[in-house]
Formats: C-alpha cells, structure tokens, sequence
C-alpha cells in the first residue's frame, strides 16, 4: 500500500528511542581494509589504520558501518520506510558530521530521525532524508550520519518538493589536485563482510535481474574510498582534521574500477567528485568536506 501524508506526518513528529549499540576494533580494522587500505605493507601511514600495532586511527566514513544497535526500539525512519517500495529504491546522498575522532572500537547510544519527505509527484518517486546520532555510552556526541533515499514507486501521496537537499556546487576550473586510487577485483566480497550483505553485490544473477551485467560495488563503498582520497591528499592521513564528509552519489561503479578523485580546496573546505577511470563517468558528485581551520 502507498504511504499516505498521515504516515509522512506520524513519521516528522515521531521521536526514536535511544539505544546501545557496539563495535569493536575488528570492524574498524576491516572497513579500512575493505575500502583498499593496506594495499602497501610498507606505506607507514595507512598502516595506522589498518594494524592496531602500529596505530589505532578510524577512517571517518567507517561511521557509515559502525553503526550498529545490540537491539531494536521505537523508530520513525524505520516505520516509514518500511511501508515504501524497497525493490525501486536508490541511495541518493550520503552525509557524515564528526563530532569527535572515532576510537577503534566503542560502546554507543544510538538515535534516529525522520528529517524531510518530499513529493517528486506521481510517477517521479519521493525523497526521504534521515539522520542517525551516535553518542558514546558517556552520552557524548561521536558523530551524526544522514542520508537521502529516493523511493522512486512512492511519489504522489500528496506532500511537498519544496525544501529538498540542494547539492554542492563543484567550482568550475580544473581540479586542484586528482589522486588516483586502484581498487581490487574481489572487493565487494570484502566489504559485504563489513555488514550489508545484499546479494545485488555479489550475486551475478541478482545482479542480471537488476540489469546489471555483473555486481556492483557498494555505494558506501565508493564513498570510503573517496574519503580515502581525501585523507591522504588534503589531510596527510590526519584522521582528526575531517570535520564532515557528504556526497551525492550519480552512477553505479563494478568492483576493480579505477577511481580518481578530483579535488578543489577552498579554505578550509574541499569539494570533490570521483571519476571511473576506465569508463569516464562520475560515480560521485557535489562532494563537500570540511576541514577544521588549523
């Protein structure tokens, strides 16, 4: 059944229940591997993500998997989407705040909320825009994710488009700096291990059925891998300097594809886009991250 404005209004004022949530430094060790750290044995700098001998740093977007709740409690984003069309959905946007520089491994307090739902019209889908607040078990803030979802059998319940996310625009001159980041070809075998285990990744006839000639890569991973590039190129792998990470994801990308990652600094922020190299395409657009002012 189509959702309706009452469940799009019921879903705006409901209020989630905080609960636990864990990982340990497993996870982070994993995420960071999956999304092509460690290549090197001797590159001294990613080391420090990837064996807990030589440093104990957290990529930021490892927020993206490491959120993860011991049980389940009341839960507005959960209770709308639930009543959308899961087969038409596409993951639009993905957003990060840090708070404070992830610990390798932590217990947590975990929130969500329904922030946005916007009417594209019927036939065109509709937005979903969400945000899920970790705390530390002390109750201090770690670091908000936020995401859009476009459920594209959904639109036409009778809400508005007004007030959507507006992308950041990319400058128009020539990338400042592009770092090109080659990728493995059983990547999505690695990174399904980090938690989202949908067959679309992995299964070649479930990809054919999604009119997919093979698997596709995660879309957060995509996302891990230009935060990765930003990480080496504008922080010199100084974690504690990326403030938020945010994106707009445009095309699908196949495990082994080279991405490079264009980027522009301004200040003390850095836009970026990535481009698959062997097609040409951008997989990633209107990226934005913000550095801290140091």
């Amino acid at each position: 059944m189509p959702i309706t404005q009452d469940d799009v209004s019921a879903a705006l004022a409901g209020e989630s229940e905080e609960v636990p949530g864990n990982y340990s430094d497993r996870d982070s060790l994993l995420y960071a591997v999956a999304i092509g750290m460690g290549k090197d044995p001797l590159d001294s700098k990613e080391l420090e993500y990837v064996c807990e001998t030589l440093g104990n740093r957290v990529v930021p977007s490892a927020a993206s998997v490491l959120t993860r709740a011991s049980r389940s409690g009341a839960n507005p984003v959960r209770d709308l989407t639930s009543k959308m069309n899961y087969v038409m959905l596409l993951h639009g946007e993905q957003r990060l705040t840090v708070h404070q520089p992830l610990p390798p491994a932590a217990n947590t307090l975990i929130s969500n909320r329904v922030t946005g739902v916007y009417d594209k019209g019927e036939g065109k889908g509709a937005l979903v825009t969400s945000e899920t607040l970790v705390k530390l078990d002390d109750g201090s803030p770690l670091y908000t994710v936020g995401s859009t979802m476009f459920y594209r059998g959904d639109g036409g319940f009778g809400g508005s488009a007004d007030g959507a996310p507006v992308p950041h625009p990319i400058p128009d001159r020539e990338p400042d700096v592009v770092c090109e980041l080659s990728q493995r070809d059983d990547q999505a075998m690695v990174y399904a291990l980090c938690g989202d285990r949908n067959p679309l990744h992995r299964d070649p006839g479930i990809a054919k059925q999604a009119g997919f000639d093979m698997p596709i890569l995660h879309g957060l991973c995509s996302y891990g891998i230009a935060c990765h590039a930003v990480l080496k190129t504008m922080c010199d792998y100084d974690q504690t300097r990326m403030k938020s990470f945010d994106v707009r994801f445009s095309a699908p990308v196949f495990p082994g594809e080279t991405h490079l990652v264009e980027m522009w600094q301004d200040g003390d922020v850095v836009s970026f886009r990535t481009r698959i190299k062997e097609r040409d395409i951008i997989a990633i657009n209107n990226g934005r991250c913000q550095l801290d002012a140091s």
